[in-house]
């Protein structure tokens, strides 16, 4: 079913209203493939039929709709050299500065089916198991993972994943931290108790999340234009405290967008930390 240029600009400043994302001129193919699905579960004849069921937001349908527009591709250790650089510098420094009778929080912002949140718990439980970093335990970390998905919230609380999801990034040696549930894979207790996931749209004030020491906000922020993408970033400078971190995606960067962040390399990952201006 065509989509019309009028058409494809409602929906997009629709979109664009709820979640923040952009969604770039000449892409009537991402909403068709996207959205058609639900205009045929929600039995509409048109697509002017299916925006003004949206409009009135009925039942599921804009929880629907923002699940389905939003890309959720992940997988445990995302291009690796992050997670090396967070298990070899940014833990440890966390971990030096920690003070007493205060957990360490984390927050993984667009978490997606959970694999970031649960790699991060992994590399937490397997640093401290496995060097004498003995000061902290494993639950003196407290992992916060929200996505704008509820849908996918629910995957990722399950902790559950298939033989495909299961394998891909993972590194042998964290495979332990799973048990074999008929097809499908089960992450452990003992990872699983120090994530929290929770529904958040980041458009949303961040003031009922706390404060946090490190962020993780990766791959998301290039789907907002630069006006949102800074209002998030300096949002979450307010949540960090004097020496506290961002890192985000591979792709995505802050050089000479702000002085609220300096960034640190290490290799070919980077780390930005919060400047107090």
């Amino acid at each position: 079913m065509e989509l019309t240029k009028t058409e494809f600009d409602l929906f997009r400043k629709y979109i664009y209203s709820v979640c923040g994302l952009i969604i770039g001129d000449g892409k009537e193919y991402l909403i068709v493939h996207r959205l058609l699905p639900l205009l045929k579960k929600y039995s509409c004849k048109s697509w002017i039929e299916f925006y003004n069921l949206l409009s009135n937001k009925k039942g599921s349908l804009n929880e629907d709709v923002i699940t389905a527009i939003n890309t959720h591709e992940t997988s445990f250790f995302r291009d690796l050299h992050p997670f090396n650089l967070i298990r070899d510098k940014v833990l440890p420094s966390l971990i030096k500065n920690k003070k007493k009778n205060k957990k360490i929080r984390i927050w993984c912002a667009a978490a997606s089916t959970g694999q970031e949140p649960y790699t991060l718990s992994m590399i937490i439980h397997d640093l401290i198991e496995s060097t004498t970093l003995k000061t902290v335990k494993h639950d003196d970390f407290s992992i916060l993972a929200t996505d704008i998905s509820e849908k996918t919230i629910e995957l990722a609380r399950d902790g559950l994943f298939t033989d495909l999801e299961f394998s891909r990034g993972l590194p042998a040696k964290y495979k332990k931290y799973f048990s074999q549930e008929i097809n499908q894979w089960k992450v452990s207790p003992a990872i699983s108790s120090i994530v929290t996931f929770k529904k958040f749209n980041l458009l949303e004030s961040f003031r009922v999340l706390g404060q946090f020491d490190f962020v993780l906000c990766r791959n998301v922020l290039i789907y907002f234009d630069d006006k949102t993408k800074l209002d998030i970033v300096h949002r979450i400078h307010s949540l960090l405290p004097e020496d506290g971190c961002l890192l985000l995606g591979a792709t995505e960067s802050l050089a000479g967008q702000t002085d609220k962040f300096a960034s640190e390399h290490e290799g070919v990952a980077v780390i930005y930390r919060k400047q107090n201006i």
